[in-house]
């Protein structure tokens, strides 16, 4: 499986909850264990099954998110994701963007490669979205 990034700049090839990786009742129990304990979110482990935000519809889906603003933004303003937006970064992108990047400064160097790698950078969406801008033909600045 190639890249694929959500419209927010979250990387759903790397996600543990996305369909491609998600392959057990086992995995989805290890996610909701790791997110519980660095995000704070509780999601029953059998609801860990996200087939990603690209499809018009999201409803009777717990993930993604179906009333997910960044995703209707971007929908609304006909992008891909928020690094086509000449908002970019907008107040609802700094808010999760931030709520990530604090938790991240908070583990990082308290756990392993391998955790940080499995469940933190998939979600490091400024580093994803940075990194897309910066690769553009025609740079928005």
């Amino acid at each position: 499986m190639g890249q694929v990034v959500a419209r927010c700049g979250f990387r759903c090839d790397a996600c543990m909850a996305y369909v491609g990786n998600n392959h057990s009742n086992d995995d989805q129990v290890k996610v909701a264990a790791a997110w519980s304990k660095y995000f704070g979110l509780n999601i029953a482990p059998e609801k860990l099954h996200c087939n990603g935000c690209w499809g018009e519809q999201c409803a009777g889906k717990d993930l993604p998110d179906p009333s997910c603003p960044i995703r209707a933004c971007v929908m609304e303003r006909g992008m891909n994701t928020c690094a086509d937006c000449y908002d970019y970064p907008c107040e609802k992108m700094e808010s999760k963007m931030n709520g990530v990047e604090e938790v991240i400064r908070q583990f990082k160097g308290k756990i392993t490669h391998e955790e940080f790698d499995t469940y933190m950078a998939p979600y490091d969406a400024r580093k994803t979205l940075e990194e897309m801008r910066d690769r553009r033909v025609d740079r928005i600045d």
